[in-house]
């Protein structure tokens, strides 16, 4: 029977991370979190004659909705939105765990009256009427002042306590604060639960107005809201979402000694301190009794007076104004000094290298990285990532969001290396493409100590699907409290692997029935049954045209030029040439190349051609204006290894099992995909063996373990498939197999447009050559 008195219970159960409303004061009443929806409130006793107004106060203050009471028979549901109380008995939920909570999450929906919603409109009413739109901080000193208005009079506010600016009150600002102080439904804000547990939500989305909102004025004279967000829809810094910070938070401190005598801790890109106000409740929740020291930089004032406003709080009504808080406004953190901390949290700025404008902000991630990631474009996370890890105290902790790139990008890979030997990883989740707002970056988790251990990290992965990442963290969460140790499900795996990293070079995540997949493949490895695919081919990549317009000609052109001109042209492998083995031509291009190179080495020998006179010259100005180029009539990059006409596998340069053709004579010119040219000799029914293999379920397999996903595909490139295991037709016989000669037909189906034998193809690559998956 489960124990619902036990705070416990109810995160073995539900997977909800528990957190005193009130430290201070109350012992019984948690919020128990997971990440938005289905957050409740909960007392681990009866409601008894409490006034119900104070519950609902409670619960609408912690943006949630439903506030659970526990008696010896029931729980007892009250929701102030739906006003009313319900009483379920405990043998009903004692065997219908997931419906009740399913339940609750039904009634937790979000709604405009909920506490974050009507405070943000309130302000951007007020921002309307004073056209702050310049200055933000003035903006966000205002909306302090206003919260301060539910416990004190806003005209006598004491400053230094409250660590905000003073303001110069605009007209009608009384008329606001009576609105913020009337609360919805006679439900009035309560100020200390709303800057404790509801801060993160609410002023993240108050950056998010001051800097993109826009004040509109409609035709009567009226007030209108417009939130611009396009112009930045996809900025390279993102807010933390709350349940990624807790999270990161939970697992960090999980590593941590909490009987330190002192702890620091930093955020280098602090923003609004969403990480700092959570490492500083879970601690308060463990009853850290140390001294702490808490460290924040961030390049906007705005978000430095918000950390100043939100840590002082913390501080003075929960820890007694014994935290020494350091919150900096700086140009570029990378440049100041870091210190030595024991805990860092971050979630870095994901700025590629082409939107680091300034150079001074290029030379210092360069600075930062020159040992470990050389002659590349870094991303300045990468920067902060390592600056970050170079700042630990020994045994120290880094919890932080990362572009995922970093895990597994080739420019990385010594970075990877030197971490790897220097840190004790202790949890790595990739989280995809739905995690930030407007954003379309891949991201990842990552939690590691600067210690030694040879214990092997915990690895998320998750389908790369909206909705998924909080219902995997909550069953992380429920996972680690019921000491299990995997969990497979069809949106995502949990598990410890049997070593790490799983990839050679490469820290990227996999699910665990890819991870059961590729330890069988290692064994068939070690036995010699396979080979890289890079032992077997040379992956060259196809030809870069320049203009594509000009050098590419359709079929019924090509018909139509004179004859003796159709031998400077090829056929040309497009991305909608390659349909599952076959070829499909529709286009030739320009290809005035031999074994020697470029046929023509003056213009005047190319005036005559009918092609020069309606295409070329015509087009001589664009032309010329190509860098890197001898000739402007030849093509940017031809591709030496093009001149010669031999066999080849092409592919596109993104794609899947489907991207794969056979061009027999050698004859076709590929644009920007690649080509497969075997590294010793191949006979033709080498070729659609290897045809057979590339365009199978199996191969498709092999490319979301080995590859980079790209938009609905893989990157066919030869960084990415280069260790692919695949068998080698000069090894074991395999010529002689039968399984061989049967594969090699069905490539041959596949060349003239016969797609329904994948299925047999896939039949016999599981029975003979791979493992069972």
């Amino acid at each position: 029977m489960n124990d619902f008195e036990n705070i416990e219970s109810w995160e073995s159960n539900f997977g909800l991370l528990p957190i005193k409303l009130n430290p201070t004061q109350q012992v019984d009443r948690f919020l128990m979190l997971n990440g938005g929806l289905g957050d409740f409130c909960l007392k681990t006793s009866a409601l008894g004659e409490e006034d119900i107004k104070n519950v609902f106060q409670e619960s609408w203050s912690t943006n949630t909705k439903n506030f659970l009471f526990i008696d010896k028979d029931h729980i007892e549901v009250t929701n102030w939105y739906d006003n009313k109380t319900e009483k379920i008995p405990k043998n009903k939920i004692e065997f219908n765990i997931n419906q009740f909570y399913k339940y609750l999450s039904s009634k937790s929906f979000k709604t405009q009256n909920d506490v974050v919603p009507f405070v943000l409109d309130i302000f951007r009413q007020l921002r309307n009427i004073t056209f702050e739109k310049q200055d933000s901080s003035e903006a966000i000193n205002l909306l302090f002042y206003l919260l301060i208005s539910l416990e004190e009079d806003y005209t006598k506010v004491d400053v230094e306590k409250w660590n905000i600016s003073t303001s110069n009150f605009p007209d009608r600002f009384e008329y606001f604060v009576e609105l913020i102080n009337q609360g919805v439904r006679n439900i009035k804000p309560n100020l200390d639960l709303i800057l404790r547990h509801t801060a993160g939500a609410l002023f993240q989305e108050a950056h998010r107005e001051v800097i993109f909102f826009n004040p509109q004025r409609d035709l009567f004279g009226g007030v209108s809201s417009k939130l611009e967000t396009k112009i930045d829809a996809y900025s390279s810094i993102h807010y933390t979402p709350q349940y990624i910070a807790r999270s990161i938070v939970e697992n960090a401190l999980k590593s941590f000694d909490l009987n330190s005598e002192k702890i620091t801790i930093l955020d280098p890109s602090c923003g609004s301190s969403e990480f700092l106000i959570e490492v500083l409740k879970q601690l308060k929740n463990k009853g850290f009794n140390g001294r702490i020291v808490v460290k924040g930089f961030d390049s906007s004032d705005s978000a430095v007076r918000t950390s100043k406003f939100l840590l002082s709080y913390e501080n003075r009504k929960q820890w007694d104004n014994i935290i020494q808080i350091d919150i900096r406004k700086v140009s570029d953190s990378l440049v100041e000094d870091w210190g030595q901390n024991d805990i860092v949290l971050m979630n870095p700025p994901f700025i590629s290298w082409e939107l680091l404008k300034e150079k001074e902000s290029r030379d210092n991630v360069l600075a930062i990285l020159e040992n470990v990631v050389k002659k590349s474009r870094p991303n300045q996370a990468t920067a902060f990532f390592y600056k970050a890890t170079q700042s630990l105290k020994e045994n120290g902790i880094i919890g932080c969001v990362l572009p995922t790139s970093i895990f597994y990008s080739e420019i990385y890979s010594e970075l990877r290396n030197k971490l790897y030997k220097d840190l004790s990883f202790k949890v790595l989740a990739k989280l995809g493409n739905y995690v930030f707002e407007d954003a379309l970056t891949d991201v990842s988790l990552f939690v590691a100590s600067n210690s030694k251990s040879i214990l092997l990290p915990k690895l998320i992965w998750t389908k790369n699907e909206k909705g998924i990442v909080q219902d995997t963290l909550r069953e992380f969460r429920k996972m680690n409290a019921n000491n299990e140790q995997s969990i497979n499900n069809k949106n995502f795996s949990i598990y410890i692997p049997p070593y790490f990293p799983i990839l050679k070079d490469s820290w990227k995540i996999i699910s665990l029935k890819e991870n059961d997949f590729i330890k069988e493949l290692d064994i068939y490895h070690k036995a010699g049954k396979f080979s890289a695919i890079s032992d077997v081919f040379t992956i060259n990549q196809g030809a870069l045209l320049g203009v594509k317009n000009v050098f590419k000609i359709s079929s019924e052109e090509f018909n139509s030029i004179p004859t003796t001109e159709k031998k400077y042209f090829r056929p040309v492998v497009t991305n909608d040439s390659l349909r599952t083995g076959k070829i499909i031509i529709s286009e030739y291009v320009w290809f005035p190349y031999d074994k020697n190179g470029l046929i023509f080495k003056e213009e005047n020998n190319l005036t005559g051609l009918h092609f020069y006179k309606t295409r070329l010259f015509p087009n001589k100005e664009i032309l010329e204006k190509r860098s890197g180029i001898n000739n402007w009539w030849s093509l940017t990059r031809p591709r030496n290894w093009q001149f010669i006409q031999e066999p080849r596998l092409l592919s596109n340069r993104f794609g899947n099992s489907k991207s794969f053709g056979f061009d027999k004579k050698g004859d076709c010119v590929i644009e920007e995909g690649n080509a497969f040219i075997p590294k010793k000799e191949f006979q033709t029914t080498d070729y659609y063996f290897y045809l057979a293999l590339f365009s199978s379920s199996i191969f498709d397999l092999l490319l979301s373990i080995y590859s980079k996903p790209i938009m609905s595909g893989y990157d066919l490139g030869k960084i990415q498939i280069k260790n692919i295991p695949i068998p080698n037709i000069h090894k074991n016989n395999l010529r002689e197999n039968g399984a061989y000669l049967k594969l090699t037909e069905l490539g041959k189906e596949l060349e003239n447009g016969n797609s329904f034998v994948k299925q047999v193809i896939d039949d016999i690559l599981k029975s003979y050559f791979y493992p069972k998956f």
